[in-house]
Order: structure tokens, then sequence, then C-alpha cells
């Protein structure tokens, strides 16, 4: 008599076995995903968004008819400080708006109300983020115009901001 071995004790059903055993545990893992992390990227109302990005290149072309240009470091890490030069006369706002937006994860976003000094220059209290991927925006207290840099990795060289290009 020839005794088989059972099912259990070959190895071919359990070599077809991994595929599916590999999708259900990267299906569960999807799952997870999905359900604990937030979509703070997806916006509702793509209308009401359409019309903010005609707004903000209206701020872009203003920043660029006034020749706008600010340099933004922190040079002991414990103070803001900004520099702006326009290619026009202008009498500096009493304060300005930073704004250090994150890439991806709106809670790490902070902004700085920066007080003038004189002679064009901002200085604020408060620390810059280490690192990461971050879009740095200033702005007049009227939103008329803003300056922009769109990719600041680091914060410990000083930032050129400049009107954003169409």
């Amino acid at each position: 008599m020839n005794a088989q071995a059972p099912w259990y004790r070959h190895r071919w059903p359990w070599l077809l076995a991994i595929a599916p055993a590999v999708a259900l545990v990267g299906g569960i893992f999807t799952f997870w995903l999905a359900a604990t992390t937030a979509d703070s990227m997806v916006v509702d109302d793509y209308y009401r968004e359409g019309k903010a990005i005609n707004q903000q290149l209206a701020r872009d072309r203003q920043a660029s008819a006034l020749g706008l240009q600010a340099t933004l470091s922190a040079p002991d890490g414990a103070t803001i400080a900004l520099a702006i030069t326009s290619a026009h006369a202008t009498d500096w706002p009493a304060q300005l708006t930073l704004r250090v937006i994150h890439a991806t994860r709106a809670e790490l976003d902070a902004a700085y109300l920066l007080r003038h000094v004189g002679g064009g220059t901002y200085r604020a209290d408060g620390a810059l983020p280490a690192g990461g991927h971050w879009l740095v925006q200033l702005e007049d207290p009227a939103r008329t115009w803003r300056l922009v840099e769109p990719t600041v990795t680091r914060f410990d060289v000083p930032i050129l901001l400049r009107a954003a290009r169409p």
C-alpha cells in the first residue's frame, strides 16, 4: 500500500496560497491607513478654489509691478528677520504676515506677524521649522500683493522671496 502524505505536507498548496495571503494583508493595511489618516489636501468647493487662484495670480502681478523682493533669515534661531526692497519708492506697512506652509501636513503650518523696525526691515520672535518641504509666503495686511518661495527645504540659509511666476 502506498501511503500518501496529507495535503498540508506538500509545498504546492502553500506556494499557491502566498499571493492571496499577501493581497489580504495588503488590503487590511490599506484599509487601516485610509481609516486613520486625514484627507487634508482634498477640497470640496472647486469653484471657490478656482476663484482664489485667480486672486493669487493678481497679487503676484501686483508684487511684480511694484518690483518687490525680500530676503528672509533666522540669524540666531529665535528671531526672524526680513529685509524687503522695492523698485519704486514705497511706504512700508507697519506689519507683514509670513506664512510657512508644509507641503503635505496642514497641522505643521505656521503664521508669523513681522513688525517693521525701519528701512524695509522687519522682525518677529519665533523659530522657523528645522527641515522638510515648505512653501513660504509673505503678504501685506491688505493682501494686495504676495511674495513666494515654493520649495524651501532648510531655513539655516537666507531665503529669497519673489513674486510667483504665472
